[in-house]
């Protein structure tokens, strides 16, 4: 049984440093209000219930008995974290819970956004063959002369057939004047012309899919989570005036920096399984203490 062909986009298989000159696809990422819905969805996927107070401390609970908004469960997270490490100072607080939320949103967005691409991607190759066809059929329409003329007529008549019959030598000339331009209206879309212009859609869209998802996939998750947690170390140090730390995991490290710790409880606690670091952005945070260390020095 003879294999059948998969049909191909269009055009010559572009190149890498002709791609990388290309704009690039930049779905809306997440907006900063946007995280309190976001935070929902988590405390969902955590099995966490906003109905009842259940194990929830009373001080934690409203008048009626209910658990304090699920928006608000980032800042109760945040700020019963950071608390020990801010000397009674609220502005700094809350400093820290809009620097560290701008990050946490971004970071949501950029990896949403990595998602939207790889969805975008499947839908324009889709979108390439399913032109491809299409045109190599209208071209087909085209070079059968009969068949091509004989859709030329059928839109000519069935439009005219709405019409009234002509009564006098007036009527006659607007009849005439209106199969004219029906002819030259029938021709911007007849099968030539549409398939011209397929083609030069498909090659659009055909470059727009090897471009949504051009680069190493890999890469721009690590950059993805080093902005992260850049903009989390520079938050952690104009809130607790202190530079963070963050030492690589041996045997001998049994309790991990603060810093470290920050890292993992946003990771675990705040973020949706599909966008947790495997190892709690810890060697992330690592290259973060490292940067922030060169630029503002290790005195500050």
């Amino acid at each position: 049984m003879a294999k059948k062909d998969t049909p191909q986009p269009i055009g010559p298989k572009t190149t890498a440093d002709y791609l990388a000159r290309l704009p690039q696809f930049e779905p809306r990422p997440i907006p900063f209000a946007d995280l309190q819905e976001y935070d929902i969805q988590v405390q969902r996927e955590q099995g966490i219930d906003g109905t009842d107070c259940g194990d929830v401390p009373s001080s934690d609970c409203g008048e009626a008995g209910l658990p304090r908004a699920r928006k608000q469960r980032i800042d109760d997270v945040l700020s019963k974290f950071m608390a020990p490490h801010i000397r009674d100072d609220a502005t700094k607080l809350e400093l820290f819970l809009n620097d560290a939320k701008r990050a946490i949103a971004g970071y949501v967005g950029a990896r949403e956004t990595e998602y939207d691409r790889r969805r975008a991607k499947k839908l324009l190759s889709a979108t390439s063959i399913a032109l491809e066809t299409t045109e190599r059929k209208l071209q087909e329409i085209a070079r059968w002369p009969e068949l091509s003329n004989y859709l030329k007529r059928l839109h000519r008549d069935a439009t005219l057939a709405e019409q009234p019959k002509p009564s006098s030598q007036k009527q006659v000339k607007q009849e005439l004047r209106r199969r004219a331009d029906l002819g030259r209206s029938y021709s911007d879309f007849a099968p030539d012309q549409t398939a011209w212009r397929l083609c030069q859609l498909e090659t659009v869209v055909s470059l727009a899919a090897e471009r949504v998802t051009f680069g190493p996939g890999d890469a721009q998750r690590d950059q993805i989570a080093q902005d992260f947690t850049d903009q989390l170390a520079s938050a952690w140090h104009s809130a607790t005036e202190t530079l963070p730390t963050c030492s690589k995991s041996t045997p001998r490290l049994k309790n991990p920096s603060p810093f470290a710790r920050l890292l993992e409880t946003i990771n675990q606690e705040l973020l949706a399984e599909r966008h947790r670091s495997l190892n709690d952005f810890h060697r992330y945070g690592i290259k973060s203490v490292k940067r922030l260390r060169q630029l503002i020095g290790p005195d500050c």
